[in-house]
């Protein structure tokens, strides 16, 4: 590594870098770390004892098994990643999206400590009881099941002890890497790796912060306040902090162990449809939806409701995303391929130079899928997946609440179709037809409303500029700035010859001169003092110095 590695090579990184190395390594990563030149002569030696790995499983089941041994850090990364079908073809998406965090817990004395410290007094003071052995376990934290003092039954999140610590390492290395990556490769023009990594650190810092999906969920109560379908737990604020959080704890089934019983009740398409009729209230009537709805963090009441759990995956989508989503799902339907296109590129983070044409054929192949069906047959998680297929191919990049909103979608339909193979969720947004018609034509307002007052300020602006441009141009001080694209890297190359061309004549003509010299130079000093064979091994060392120079770095 090069400029990055002046940074990785902290006293305090090395250790874990040399451990990231080793474990990609072990899973057969080396030619892609050269590739990505993440693994240069120095990390060679640095990590001369390890060799390839031998595991059998294809790259994304390798690179999976990568993420889970190198840590909590690592793991969120993927989990992370298996929603960005824009960026990873889908055999990878779908491999991360099977990243667990199933890892050991800690000891129960230590989460009892943790508890303490936080809470600024002895656990018996706080709780009636406290159930020592851990409901589940995660790479962040674990979950323990106590009764508070005034006897209401809570479930405790507690977080890991050092995670913090080990989680803010990771996430500088991995920032640094995606800055190398992004300097040395002609990937990084167009993924721009740094912004990426940057998104995602902000993403699982937030995770680390328990108070913030403490406000997850209390908003999601508010917003489920009177719903005879859903129930949210309620939040113990007195009991939360940074790195605790307490939620009211009731007993249910969740989905995976409901669907296993003989007899369910109530019936799963009746469970189906009140999941759809939530899913779509978060979206497009709260805006505010929970990311991560699948078997596993929905669990059902005795009486019928869904109990909802893990809130830290949570997004916000603006009325303005909402009314891009719907005008997507609508053009679809209707074959209108080039406000498809128009409005992904609204959004979308997208390459210098795009072929709109090449992405309207694209999308067209798509649409021609769902032509002339009823919404109610269309395959809405099916109609994601290939918009996000075609977006990686034109190299789009999304807004992470799009993502999540998309990743949530695919989850529910998912469960659903568990629940209830026949249920249709396409058919279900029917029933927010009118609601979304009349966001649709909100928007529509607001963004005339927003054309308008923009041309209002051209207009304004316009004749100033005009006599701006005329006075500098009859003063004689008039500019034009004139940028070729791409002859940086064709200037600095060009420079590099010429100068090793420049360097290659003064060293030869040097050589040749002192032969010369020691040829027919007889003068009586010149044979006391070796001058000429010093002068040649002074050329010969700097000739060294170049052949080493260009090895090295390509230039003088």
């Amino acid at each position: 590594m090069k400029q990055g590695w002046k940074r990785l090579r902290q006293l305090r990184y090395l250790k874990r870098y040399r451990q990231i190395l080793q474990v990609l390594i072990k899973y057969g990563f080396s030619q892609v770390l050269d590739r990505l030149k993440l693994y240069g002569l120095w990390e060679r030696y640095f990590i001369r004892n390890k060799r390839e790995g031998q595991a059998p499983q294809n790259l994304e089941a390798r690179l999976r098994m990568a993420l889970e041994e190198l840590g909590p850090a690592f793991i969120k990364v993927g989990q992370l990643l298996s929603t960005r079908t824009d960026l990873l073809p889908y055999a990878y998406t779908a491999e991360l999206a099977r990243l667990q965090d199933n890892v050991p817990p800690f000891p129960s004395l230590q989460a009892r400590e943790i508890l303490e410290t936080e809470l600024k007094s002895p656990l018996e003071n706080v709780f009636a009881a406290f159930d020592m052995e851990p409901l589940a376990a995660a790479s962040l934290g674990q979950v323990h099941r106590a009764v508070l003092a005034g006897g209401q039954e809570v479930a405790i999140k507690i977080k890991r002890p050092d995670v913090e610590l080990l989680v803010h390492k990771d996430l500088e290395i991995l920032t640094e890497l995606a800055a190398v990556v992004e300097r040395n490769t002609t990937l990084g023009t167009v993924y721009q790796f740094t912004r990426i990594a940057e998104e995602l650190r902000q993403i699982i810092l937030r995770e680390l912060d328990y108070t913030i999906e403490a406000r997850s969920a209390q908003r999601f109560r508010h917003n489920f306040t009177g719903n005879p379908a859903v129930y949210i737990p309620r939040v113990y604020w007195e009991y939360t902090t940074r790195n605790i959080l307490t939620l009211e704890y009731k007993d249910g089934v969740n989905i995976s162990r409901y669907l296993q019983k003989p007899a369910t009740d109530p019936p799963p398409h009746i469970i189906a449809a009140a999941l759809a009729d939530t899913f779509f209230k978060q979206v497009f009537l709260d805006g505010f939806f929970h990311g991560d709805l699948h078997p596993g963090n929905i669990a059902i009441l005795p009486d019928g409701r869904l109990f909802f759990m893990d809130f830290g995956s949570a997004g916000h989508i603006s009325e303005e995303l909402r009314g891009k989503f719907t005008v997507i799902i609508r053009a679809v339907k209707t074959v209108d391929t080039a406000t498809v296109a128009d409005e992904l590129l609204s959004f979308a983070f997208a390459p210098p130079v795009i072929n709109r044409q090449e992405l309207i054929r694209d999308l067209g192949v798509i649409q021609e899928q769902y032509y002339d069906l009823p919404l109610g047959e269309i395959n809405l998680a099916g109609v994601i997946q290939d918009l996000m297929r075609v977006a990686a191919k034109h190299h789009l990049r999304f807004p992470y609440e799009f993502l999540l909103l998309a990743k949530a979608t695919v989850t529910v339909e998912g469960t659903i179709s568990r629940l209830s193979p026949e249920f249709n969720l396409s058919a279900a947004l029917q029933r927010y037809a009118p609601a979304l018609q009349k966001k649709q034509l909100k928007y529509a307002l607001r963004r005339l409303r927003g054309n308008l007052r923009s041309y209002h300020r051209l207009l304004e602006e316009l004749p100033e500029r005009v006599v701006e441009i005329l006075r500098e141009t009859a003063a004689g001080e008039l500019k034009l700035k004139v940028e070729l694209a791409k002859t940086e890297g064709a200037l600095k190359t060009l420079e590099n010859m010429i100068n090793r061309l420049s360097f290659s004549i003064v060293l030869a003509s040097l050589i040749i001169g002192l032969f010369q010299n020691l040829r027919l130079g007889q003068a009586a000093w010149l044979s006391r003092v070796p001058l000429s064979e010093i002068a040649l091994a002074a050329a010969g060392f700097a000739g060294l110095w170049w052949l080493f120079a260009i090895i090295r770095s390509g230039r003088l």
